[in-house]
């Protein structure tokens, strides 16, 4: 398990910063543009698609999806702004991947990760970044699902 320094805003965007240089976090254009549809029926485009390279497929990775609706801008100004915490997930241990989807009907965004282990994303979950998240949402539209022992790619090419 990670310390608590190394979990620390300062220090993930650091670590995310060194990773984009050395160029051990890259940006996807293989699924943007394309169509998620979830169980429920809702779609969603994907925007942006970031990884951790090389990404190492594990058993025990597990998909975390979040929901929601923020509060305040618009849907380009969200989409600028969630470019300073996409630097603080990138540099939290155990993360994999994440894509960036909307909806730009219904207002909804979601986070779809891919994270290392059921651990690495607890741990996420209590993060200063995911706190963050969540204050910026309209509380009654946050939703969670979680699917252990699964990689993203796998559910979005399922969908």
């Amino acid at each position: 398990m990670a310390t608590k320094f190394r979990k620390s805003p300062p220090v993930c965007l650091g670590i995310s910063l060194v990773r984009l240089l050395l160029r051990r976090l890259r940006y996807s254009k293989q699924y943007l543009g394309n169509t998620v549809k979830m169980e429920d029926g809702r779609e969603f485009t994907i925007f942006r698609h970031i990884t951790a390279y090389p990404l190492i497929e594990s058993e025990a990775a597990t998909v975390f999806i979040v929901s929601f609706k923020f509060a305040r801008l618009s849907h380009k100004a969200n989409k600028i702004v969630s470019l300073i915490p996409m630097l603080l997930i990138t540099g939290f241990p155990g993360f994999d991947t994440k894509m960036y989807v909307v909806n730009n009907e219904t207002g909804y965004w979601q986070g779809m990760y891919q994270w290392k282990s059921k651990q690495a994303l607890e741990e996420y979950k209590k993060s200063f970044v995911f706190k963050m998240m969540n204050k910026r949402a309209i509380k009654r539209t946050v939703r969670y699902i979680e699917f252990n022992n699964q990689q993203l790619i796998d559910y979005i090419d399922y969908k």
